[in-house]
């Protein structure tokens, strides 16, 4: 018995080990670094100073550019949720939703309390949503900078949905 369970594991171990595997790589270009600049991040036309952009494409070339859906929940009465410029709560407002708005989950930060999302903006009557482009793949982990607007938010704040 001991020795088939022994048998059946290292033929996973194998199977895994030659199994594909997708390197997903940063985009950033070797130009877009320097000493004066040690993230490797230019400075985005219009950004504010200590905005940290939401990432898009972390789960790799194989999964959708933001992996998860969610929709702006547990407000009180007229209250909007800050969408800031980086995940703490210090961090400089740039926007705000109301309750029931839709956003992608594109990245969580490492104590997971903050989401990177992106959603689009509340069309005009009449008018259709604007399509993110973060549905699909992207071929490397990159910052997001579609069509959409994109921020942080507080995790307490976004129940997430499915499709």
């Amino acid at each position: 018995m001991m020795k088939k369970l022994c048998t059946a594991l290292l033929i996973c171990l194998a199977a895994s080990a030659c199994s594909e595997t997708t390197k997903v790589s940063d985009d950033l270009e070797e130009s877009q670094t320097d000493s004066a600049n040690p993230t490797g991040r230019l400075e985005r036309e219009g950004s504010s100073p200590g905005e940290q952009p939401v990432r898009i494409g972390e789960g790799g070339p194989r999964f959708s550019a933001c992996q998860g859906a969610g929709r702006v929940a547990n407000l009180r009465g007229d209250e909007e949720l800050a969408v800031l410029i980086a995940p703490f709560a210090s961090a400089e407002s740039k926007d705000s939703l109301t309750a029931g708005q839709f956003v992608h989950i594109c990245s969580r930060s490492h104590d997971q309390q903050w989401m990177g999302v992106v959603y689009s903006p509340t069309p005009a009557e009449g008018e259709e949503a604007i399509d993110c482009g973060v549905s699909s793949p992207v071929r490397t982990k990159r910052n997001y900078d579609g069509p959409c607007k994109s921020g942080w938010v507080d995790s307490a704040y976004v129940k997430l949905v499915a499709g």
